[in-house]
């Protein structure tokens, strides 16, 4: 058996393809394999389904797997055939996708590695320029990307999200599956991560309606939003999704009426000289969840200055907007709240009062389907993960196509066989 006719068996090429040549360097540690096809092959073209004559050919190399330490690469002429149609196009060959520069197997290597390591480390590991394999990842996940199938899209979940150092940011669009039926169990879950797009504006909103309708999905069909309470998100929900039904999650809610508290704690405090040690804390902290002396502390602080045991009042009402089994029931409580606000001569508080009045239709939008932060928050974990893990891309893109294998629940097709 020759050598050239064992390593066609070994990349398992079948007629007309054969390794008509080897090339082993032991001082470069290379080894390159010359292919051919036999001498009047034809081959299928795609559309027709008819064998066609070869036209001509166009050389093509690819890299493989290393062996024994030895970088390989295959070489061949790749036919190029005129079609019933007189078109000439290329042939795929079986051994390696179109424009990747790698074989399947080589290709599949790359992923699998580069899924869970840096790709700095597997540019390391494979002597393979990080350029080309980041072009190879955006080349595979685009692919699979466009391919991804959004017709049962209906929840959907916006947020932004630090790309990088320097204050920028994105924003994810995320499909929203599942119900929250008893105030936490079995909450709503990210299906995946839809859309990625630089920046936090209202433009955001309307690239991904453009999205949406180049996949064929009505806008009609979102019939939830959720969301933090960007006027941005709003402003672009409120043009591209005019029936869908905005949602703010709690802790977005009391996130702002964390804000006021401390507007009033830092007021108190320079009115009064200074306050305890620690009473930050102890004032942001559920009463609950405090030790025994900051509870004490806390109290202590209540007793001495009304504003902020008024506050407090106030944030713990509001706290118990959620625990309502009906949206009827949660509005008059939003309403006492509101009411509350407005009359507690509290300037932040009376913001406060206001904005909750201003934006009562995404606050009690949450009985809809119960749908909570979780979901958004658990891809924003991922992206921010990956973006540790690699200590920040370099470009955009690269965060975009990491983000889309990660979180996108995308199928990146792998070779069956060895080569094909």
């Amino acid at each position: 058996m020759t050598v050239e006719h064992l390593f066609t068996q070994a990349l398992g090429l079948v007629s007309p393809w054969r390794v008509v040549s080897t090339d082993f360097d032991p001082v470069a540690k290379t080894i390159e394999l010359s292919l051919d096809f036999e001498r009047g092959a034809r081959f299928i073209d795609p559309i027709s389904g008819d064998l066609c004559p070869v036209h001509d050919t166009v050389q093509s190399s690819w890299e493989h797997l290393r062996f024994f330490e030895h970088k390989t690469t295959i070489r061949a002429r790749v036919p190029r055939i005129k079609t019933p149609t007189g078109a000439v196009t290329t042939v795929e060959v079986p051994w390696a996708k179109p424009n990747g520069g790698f074989t399947l197997l080589m290709e599949a290597y790359l992923l699998m590695l580069a899924k869970v390591l840096p790709v700095a480390e597997v540019a390391r590991q494979t002597s393979v320029s990080e350029d080309r394999i980041w072009r190879l990842i955006r080349l595979r996940v685009d692919a699979a990307w466009k391919e991804a199938d959004w017709s049962s899209l209906e929840r959907l979940g916006v947020d932004e999200t630090s790309t990088r150092k320097g204050h920028k940011y994105g924003t994810v669009f995320i499909e929203i599956e599942g119900v929250e039926t008893s105030r936490g169990h079995g909450a709503a879950k990210a299906a995946r991560l839809l859309f990625f797009t630089p920046g936090k504006g209202k433009e955001t909103v309307a690239e991904f309606a453009t999205e949406l309708e180049r996949r064929g999905v009505p806008a009609s069909q979102i019939s939830e939003i959720a969301m933090d309470m960007s006027n941005a998100f709003i402003a672009g929900a409120d043009e591209h999704f005019p029936d869908a039904q905005i949602c703010f999650d709690r802790f977005h809610v009391m996130k702002i009426c964390g804000e006021a508290t401390d507007k009033v704690r830092i007021e108190v405090a320079r009115e009064s000289g200074g306050l305890p040690r620690g009473a930050m804390w102890v004032l942001r902290g559920n009463p609950e969840n405090l030790k025994d002396e900051q509870r004490k502390l806390r109290e202590e602080i209540c007793k001495e200055h009304g504003k902020i045991a008024r506050c407090l009042s106030i944030r713990e009402f509001l706290t118990d907007l959620w625990n309502y089994q009906t949206v009827e029931d949660a509005e008059a409580h939003l309403k006492s709240v509101i009411s509350w606000c407005s009359r507690c001569r509290m300037e932040p508080f009376v913001k406060l009062g206001q904005t909750l009045k201003r934006h009562s239709d995404g606050i009690l939008g949450y009985y809809k389907n119960y749908t909570t932060s979780a979901a958004i928050e658990s891809v924003n974990g991922l992206l921010q993960l990956a973006r540790r893990r690699a200590r920040g891309y370099k470009t955009f893109r690269n965060f975009q196509a990491i983000a889309y294998w990660i979180a996108g629940g995308l199928t990146i097709h792998e070779p069956k066989t060895a080569t094909h």
